[in-house]
């Protein structure tokens, strides 16, 4: 469902006289309940009688078909809600969507499929069609069914095969079948959620639909259940349900990247910030930098409007170099030293010590804030902070350097033979 609400939303199929309806639900879409901020959806001052219209439109423009199989007042949204379950194709027939679950193998769901749009001949040519002994029984008790004439003895013996029957599909036929009550398919829950409710939509009173649309999206809620994201939606009647998800699993990433493409796109949440929060900081805490950084990123891509930019602030850039000893950025900008950071301590032996160390820190060998020496590097030996002599301009750098501190030792000084004797060793490429 998230994927093809996300196709949909980027190609603004939902996107109707400046109503959005991207990314809502099935109780959504059949309650008119677009949310608390309904100024992140429509764009000027539209009624409700407008968002019916903008719901008629996009049946239109997606070619749904009719509903004819039960009276209700709100047609447009029971086709537009049959979409968003994957119960209806765009602009095709049922024998055509029949045939292809017939080709990739899907026996039971083709015939399900079929039966539950009013074709039961079409169903029962599918199950003759079918490999398994499983499939020849379940059409020989479709036939049955539809020759007419059941008794006790026919219940119980569509009972027995049902319990036997570990197929989803074909035991919402065998539901059906059994009394020709589609309230018996709406109870089968190995169904999944998606065609219950789009049962629910093809075959019951609008009062009844009502009804089973609020008591099973409370249920889902209460389970977090994420099947009942095809009621909810990623909306906020999305937060409390995958708030139960999170406690019942503890999958938080699944949670905040699922609810990233709408918050706060179309409504901000404490909940959802808290989330975000608290997830980063626990890859943090484990040092997991790089899988947090793909989770920003992630995050702030999957934020992204129709107008091209994230509604997610990308996550402020977090590299620094920072001195062993302080902690402290090494960069030579006060603004970024801490107020509890020590002054720099440089030696107090001589007047010769604190030049030494002056130039230490302006050659950037020596930290600005606490005076202490960064390390060497592990191969090379070179400190850290000295330009590399095999790059362009880095043995002139260099050589200044060594110069200087020959100035500062009159040639002479351990410190000057030292640098002098390094310097060499970098020409040489040691």
């Amino acid at each position: 469902m998230e994927e093809g609400a996300k196709r949909l939303a980027i190609e603004e199929s939902f996107v109707i006289r400046g109503i959005d309806l991207s990314y809502l639900g099935v109780c959504n879409i059949w309650n008119i309940d677009i949310g608390s901020e309904k100024a992140a959806r429509i764009s000027g001052a539209s009624e409700t009688t407008e968002i019916l219209y903008a719901v008629e439109a996009i049946c239109r423009s997606l070619g749904l078909p009719e509903l004819t199989s039960t009276e209700t007042s709100l047609p447009a949204h029971r086709r537009l809600s049959l979409y968003i379950c994957d119960f209806s194709f765009p602009g095709e027939d049922v024998e055509i969507a029949v045939k292809d679950f017939t080709e990739q193998g899907q026996i039971t769901k083709a015939a399900f499929w079929a039966l539950a749009h009013g074709h039961p001949k079409q169903a029962l040519r599918a199950l003759r069609t079918g490999p398994t002994t499983a499939d020849r029984e379940l059409s020989l008790a479709l036939a049955g069914f539809i020759k007419g004439g059941t008794n006790d003895t026919w219940e119980e013996t569509i009972q027995d095969i049902a319990a036997a029957s570990t197929d989803s599909y074909a035991r919402a036929i065998l539901a059906f079948v059994r009394n020709g009550s589609w309230h018996d398919v709406l109870e089968e829950t190995s169904l999944p959620l998606k065609y219950r409710v789009g049962v629910a939509l093809m075959y019951l009173a609008d009062d009844e639909l009502t009804t089973y649309i609020t008591t099973i999206t409370d249920e889902c809620t209460n389970h977090g259940d994420l099947e009942g994201i095809v009621l909810t939606g990623l909306s906020e009647k999305a937060v409390p349900l995958l708030q139960n998800y999170i406690l019942k699993y503890h999958d938080l990433p699944t949670a905040i990247l699922a609810i990233s493409h709408t918050s706060p796109r179309y409504f901000a949440s404490s909940l959802v910030d808290t989330w975000r929060s608290e997830y980063r900081s626990k890859l943090n805490i484990y040092r997991l930098f790089i899988p947090r950084v793909r989770f920003d990123s992630q995050a702030t891509k999957l934020s992204v409007a129709s107008n091209g930019k994230p509604t997610l602030a990308p996550a402020a850039r977090q590299v620094s170099i920072k001195c062993l000893n302080c902690e402290q950025a090494l960069d030579r900008n006060p603004a970024h030293v801490s107020a509890s950071a020590a002054p720099p301590a440089p030696p107090v032996s001589g007047t010769r010590d604190k030049d030494i160390f002056a130039q230490d820190a302006k050659l950037g060998t020596a930290c600005l804030k606490c005076g202490k020496h960064l390390p060497r590097c592990v191969v090379c030996m070179l400190w850290l902070g000295m330009p590399d002599p095999h790059t362009k301009g880095g043995a002139h750098a260099n050589a200044q350097a060594v110069e200087k501190s020959r100035g500062l030792e009159d040639g002479k000084g351990e410190r000057g033979r030292y640098l002098m004797k390094e310097f060499d060793l970098s020409r040489a490429g040691v």
